[in-house]
């Protein structure tokens, strides 16, 4: 009788430490994606400052992400040096240079170029960056 009760605590045991590893290992996950996705964006905000030019500030509204095509898709408002305001989406790849493409709403503020200045970028999950 002794020995089933010994076998039954091990065994509680076991699930306890498993059950409190699992949610350990799932949160450390959870946590490397949330900083994988603000690389992302990091990298994204530098693709767009090679792609329009007198970008003052981005606002990353939304980001998304296809894991068959590896394609992220980000929604932002970006304002220009003249405090002109355009909200707009745009794909873009990890680890790339150039944004995949991206919807063109309003020229006046969308210009072609490349921004030499620094930008004021806030992350999707409120942080803020100058880059």
């Amino acid at each position: 009788m002794k020995k089933k009760k010994w076998i039954w605590l091990i065994i509680g045991v076991i699930i306890i430490l498993g059950g409190i590893g699992g949610k350990v290992y799932m949160d450390k996950r959870a946590e490397h994606s949330k900083k994988e996705l603000i690389e992302v964006e990091r990298q994204s905000v530098k693709a767009l400052k090679n792609t329009f030019t007198d970008i003052s500030e981005v606002r990353v509204e939304r980001i998304g992400f296809n894991k068959m095509t590896g394609f992220y898709r980000l929604v932002i408002v970006m304002t220009n040096d003249k405090g002109n305001s355009v909200f707009f989406d745009y794909g873009f790849i990890k680890n790339d240079n150039e944004l995949s493409d991206y919807s063109v709403i309003d020229r006046g503020v969308q210009e072609k170029g490349i921004t030499k200045g620094s930008v004021k970028v806030t992350y999707s999950n409120g942080e803020e960056e100058e880059i």
